[in-house]
């Protein structure tokens, strides 16, 4: 036993004397966060271990002070080229300093061309490979948080983001020299999706410290607040976050403010370091409101230890052995895992330099290549197993494992506590890919909702076509319409030399009933969209509807309101002047005062078809349901163009003062009744049927633009009613007229002026009784004998006259449905009084009658 022991203190010894000593500087500062942590504790633990590891001949040998330097570059600096100049001289710098001091050594390095490897720094500005030609990581840098990112964005189906980002050098470090205008976060992250077509980048927004100095001009609330609206804008719920926690106190207060946060959006931020961060907050909001809108919030962070426990590393040590020891250091710093990695890193890197020569104390060794570049070369290509996992590297930067956690407020009556939760690790692969595994400690996320939040509004999108049912029913009503007009055209054919319908201007008639097949044709144009002609040359095709669906409409309304205005005219300008001396108004004058008409309409429509033609475009509605994060979109067709307004009010103008017009001359002729002329009452009520249905029409259009199917419906029932109830009001009277007497020998019947009825009553509003004559008055008795004689008389007299008024309008009437007939001047000798009763007593029947009572006897 003795012989046993005595032969391993032998062997160890041994071991150390032909060990190889590399020299080193080691720069540390201070850790502000972690007082009882010091750098050379960890340094002597991992050289302690490696020392005991038989088949490791190198040693490091780490120059540094026993206390820890300050966050001070110039000390930092200073020191380096301090501990240039001793004996033996270093080969390489080992660094685990804040981000200025390394910034400066870093650079300084680079100058000596020396290696230099640091631990503690995940900065993207020492990606510059230029500006840090010999730095060595042995901790990911920040531009690996992407890679853990888009996994995270791919396993919850978040392809819609936006990004905040702050504006300084290590967030917007240029990448080369050929994207000078490029952020490397920004520009990292998009380059590392466009493997994939689906992802959308909605906002990319910077924000610099400057905008923080609340004394310039308020300079914060405008930048935050113009950032916070584009995202409010573009309703941006998923949100990637690249600033330091100073920045970050300001974005979650404004994020309160504007109450981005909650069960629709997620905040996905690049973790930070120091414990409870969120303490310093020198912003207007406080704590309690800045958790508030932290709570549930996403962070990437390197990993503090490796996600395989079983592996040993380099210096025989389980994960598990190694968490054990960290305990004894009672320290908390986070980079204490890869500070130990770095100096597995240095031992297997000088391991592998075996030919390299060793005598440190000559001076002309440090200037050799074999401890210059063939070290770096060595340690890019080193492939070991460390307690943050596996150790490699990419042009000097660590592929490590980058762990994704997340950040859950817990309130109480007393207290208010933050846990970091870890819930997946994003671990490299052999491919040099990552890989999105479990913690290990089975938490999920915690959702503020029923689960992941949405990356934008659900849009559902539905065409708002015309359904076949309906478009099959209306377009029946439209044709049985036709049938209709066709049915009443032919009728007006077979029976237009019956007295009655040629008494009716049956010429004009044709016409109206020919505006009404137009009118009703334009309402089968209407239902007709892309659907029904099929995807292809339906643009051209629907360009070609969309225009005679104007000129059917258009046309039509023109002739037949046109010949309805016409008869109404005529009608008003035969019975409303007194003993006018006239011309007769023949058909073909109505027929020019239609063509005028057409003439004008005609003239609209081919300039606005040439100079600014209709064409189909595809729009669309936003309806928002009850959800909030689902959207309905109805997408339509409409024929619109330039200037459509201008040319629909260009023909609003003309046929709305035609329609007023022909309203006031039906109103004007409402009493007038000529039988013999039977549109007198019906083409009244159909120029009325016209113009209300024709505004309601107009109104019910433009109200229901949106609702394509609906506004359809409407359009063409208002459309289908004027067209049916004018034809109906305009033929079916004549009709019944043909049907009651076919062979037109029923004797015409004068035309009278109705007037109504007074009644006589008291003050009271009831009738009055018929009084009765008393006893007192029979003497007056043969009186009113004789006065009653004289009243039939004039009756009589009355009577003849009527006669002969009969007689003179009948042939008022055939002169001026006779085209044939010369024109000639006649006189209206019928006055338009109808108190002509009442005043008999005072007139004199030779004014305006016969001469005497002889004549009645003749």
């Amino acid at each position: 036993m003795w012989y046993c022991t005595f032969l391993f203190v032998y062997n160890y010894f041994i071991s150390l004397t032909i060990s190889k000593q590399i020299p080193l500087i080691g720069l540390f500062t201070q850790d502000k966060y972690d007082t009882n942590y010091s750098a050379s504790t960890i340094i002597e633990y991992a050289v302690n271990r490696l020392r005991t590891i038989e088949t490791i001949q190198t040693e490091l040998d780490i120059q540094h002070d026993e206390q820890d330097i300050p966050c001070d570059m110039a000390i930092g600096t200073k020191m380096v080229f301090d501990m240039l100049h001793r004996k033996p001289r270093p080969l390489a710098i080992f660094s685990g300093s804040c981000h200025t001091v390394a910034s400066a050594i870093a650079e300084t390095a680079g100058i000596f061309d020396m290696t230099i490897i640091i631990y503690s720094e995940t900065s993207s500005l020492f990606t510059a490979r230029e500006k840090y030609p010999s730095l060595i990581r042995t901790v990911p840098g920040d531009s690996q948080h992407n890679i853990a990112r888009k996994l995270l964005l791919r396993k919850y189906n978040w392809r819609r983001f936006g990004i905040l980002y702050q504006y300084e050098r290590q967030y917007t470090m240029v990448i080369d020299n050929n994207m000078s205008d490029a952020l490397a976060p920004v520009t990292r992250f998009n380059d590392l999706l466009q493997d994939e077509s689906d992802w959308e980048n909605a906002l990319s927004r910077g924000i610099s410290f400057n905008d923080l100095d609340e004394t310039q001009g308020n300079r914060t609330r405008n930048s935050l607040k113009d950032a916070f609206d584009e995202l409010r804008k573009n309703n941006i719920r998923i949100i990637l976050g690249n600033f330091n926690s100073t920045m970050a106190v300001r974005i979650f207060c404004e994020a309160f403010r504007y109450n981005l946060y909650g069960s629709r959006f997620q905040w996905i931020i690049v973790g930070y370091y120091e414990p409870k961060w969120w303490l310093n907050n020198p912003g207007p909001c406080n704590t309690s409101e800045i958790l508030h809108a932290l709570n549930g919030t996403l962070q990437t962070r390197v990993a503090k230890l490796g996600y395989n426990t079983r592996k040993r590393t380099m210096a025989d040590l389980t994960l598990d052995q190694f968490k054990f020891d960290l305990t004894t250091f009672k320290s908390t710093n986070y980079f204490v895992g890869y500070a130990f990695d770095a100096i597995l890193t240095l031992t297997s890197a000088f391991e592998k330099l075996n030919s390299c020569p060793n005598e440190f104390h000559i001076d002309s060794i440090w200037h050799q290549s074999c401890w210059r570049h063939e070290l770096i070369d060595i340690i890019k290509n080193i492939d070991i197993e460390g307690v943050t996992g596996r150790i490699r590297f990419n042009n000097g930067d660590r592929i490590g494992e980058i762990v994704i956690e997340q950040i859950l407020v817990y309130h109480s009556h007393k207290s208010t506590n933050v846990d970091i939760a870890k819930l997946f690790v994003a671990i490299p692969t052999n491919q040099s890919k990552y890989i999105l595994l479990p913690a290990g400690n089975e938490r999920n996320i915690t959702w503020h909702g029923h689960g992941p939040p949405n990356d934008r509004i659900k849009r559902i999108e539905r065409n708002q076509r015309i359904s076949v049912l309906t478009y099959t029913i209306i377009a029946s009503i439209s044709g049985f319409g036709i049938f209709l007009a066709i049915g009443f055209f032919v009728f007006n054919i077979i029976f237009r030399t019956h007295r009655f319908i040629r008494m009716s201007s049956p010429q004009i008639n044709n016409l109206i009933i020919a505006g009404c097949i137009l009118s009703y044709t334009s309402v089968l144009l209407m239902g007709i969209d892309s659907t029904l002609l099929g995807e292809r040359n339906s643009e051209s095709a629907m360009n070609f509807i969309c225009a005679a669906r104007v000129w059917t409409l258009s046309i039509g309304f023109t002739i037949s309101f046109g010949a309805i205005f016409s008869k109404t005219w005529r009608v008003h300008t035969i019975f409303t002047t007194v003993n006018a001396s006239k011309r007769a108004i023949k058909d073909y004058r109505l027929f020019i005062f239609v063509g005028i008409l057409f003439a004008l309409d005609f003239i609209v429509l081919t300039s606005w078809q040439i100079i600014d033609p209709l064409k189909i475009f595809r729009h669309t509605s936003q309806i928002q349901t009850k959800d909030e994060d689902i959207v309905i979109l109805w997408s339509y067709e409409e024929c619109l163009s330039k200037r459509r307004s201008i040319w629909m009010t260009i023909q609003s103008i003309y046929k709305g003062v035609l329609m007023v017009v022909g309203s006031r001359f039906a109103w004007a002729t409402r009493n007038v009744h000529i039988n013999a002329l039977n549109d007198s009452t019906y083409v009244g009520m159909s120029l009325y049927n016209v113009v209300l249905l024709s505004i309601t029409t107009a109104v019910v259009g433009y109200f229901l633009r949106d609702q394509h199917e609906r506004s359809y419906i409407l359009t063409s029932i208002f459309i289908l009613l004027c067209v049916t109830i004018t034809l109906c009001l305009v033929f079916v009277p004549k009709v019944l007229e043909v049907a009651k007497d076919p062979s037109s020998s029923a004797k015409p019947q004068r035309a009278v002026l109705l007037k109504p009825k007074a009644k006589l009553s008291d003050d009271q509003g009831h009738e009055k009784e018929k009084p009765i004559l008393s006893n007192a008055q029979e003497h007056d008795k043969e009186k009113l004998l004789i006065q009653i004689k004289g009243l039939t008389n004039q009756n009589e007299i009355l009577r003849l006259n009527a006669k002969k008024c009969d007689e003179l309008i009948t042939k008022l009437l055939s002169a001026i449905t006779d085209t044939h007939d010369k024109p000639y001047q006649y006189e209206i000798i019928m006055p338009l009084s109808t108190n002509i009763i009442d005043e008999t007593m005072h007139t004199r029947e030779s004014d305006w009658l016969l001469d005497d009572e002889n004549q009645l006897r003749k």
